[in-house]
């Protein structure tokens, strides 16, 4: 049985008695999630625009900022201009962070870098699967609530690790394009990712998801 209908059917069960038109509801909208995962992980290359925010529940205090988003073949790049630009790079298993210089302290600032070649980030894995293993991607998950209102699918996941409380995506059901993405972490900031001008089949060149070092940069390796 589709892992993701099994996960529906499971959690349906639990409520007691069920018709059989809510159990067809909910398997169809389990399809919406697999055929949406099943079609990013068939594009040879994914660019999106990004609009990124951040609720810090215990500062009460909210930030955002925009950026780009590019995935191919387990490569990750992202970047964001806010109060300051940052950029992640991840290529053959290494996730390198640049902290660029805050512009409003002079152009003399020297880039902060991070090196993280073992623990990554859950949520750089859940990107990776997200876009390329729909397979891996639902072992990560189980699906909490799923519901379809105007064209808008929208899926609750809790995730296994314990960095991340839940998972949320939406989706365009017209197209099945990705449209956004949230979560909590274990401090309760809510990231949200928001995706528009998705452009597929690009070619992007090595270089693009590659950390070029600069004499100034301040490294520290994890």
């Amino acid at each position: 049985m589709n892992f993701l209908i099994g996960i529906s059917l499971f959690f349906m069960a639990t409520m007691g008695a069920v018709t059989g038109t809510s159990v067809g509801v909910q398997a169809a909208q389990a399809q919406t999630l697999q055929k949406t995962l099943e079609k990013y992980s068939q594009m040879p290359s994914i660019q999106f625009e990004i609009k990124k925010t951040d609720e810090k529940v215990i500062l009460g205090t909210t930030t955002e900022s925009t950026g780009i988003l590019k995935y191919q073949k387990s490569r990750l790049y992202i970047s964001q201009n806010g109060s300051k630009k940052t950029e992640l790079f991840y290529a053959d298993k290494v996730l390198t962070l640049v902290e660029h210089p805050d512009t409003d302290f002079g152009d003399d600032g020297k880039r902060k870098v991070t090196v993280i070649k073992k623990n990554i980030p859950p949520l750089v894995t859940s990107l990776l699967n997200l876009f390329s293993n729909p397979k891996n991607f639902t072992k990560e998950f189980s699906v909490v609530s799923q519901s379809e209102s105007e064209g808008v699918y929208v899926a609750t996941l809790k995730p296994k690790s314990a960095t991340i409380k839940n998972l949320s995506l939406k989706v365009n059901t017209s197209d099945l394009s990705l449209t956004e993405m949230s979560f909590v972490d274990d401090v309760d900031t809510k990231t949200t990712l928001s995706f528009s001008n998705l452009k597929t089949n690009k070619k992007m060149n090595r270089s693009e998801f590659q950390y070029k070092p600069s004499k100034t940069d301040e490294v520290l390796n994890q």
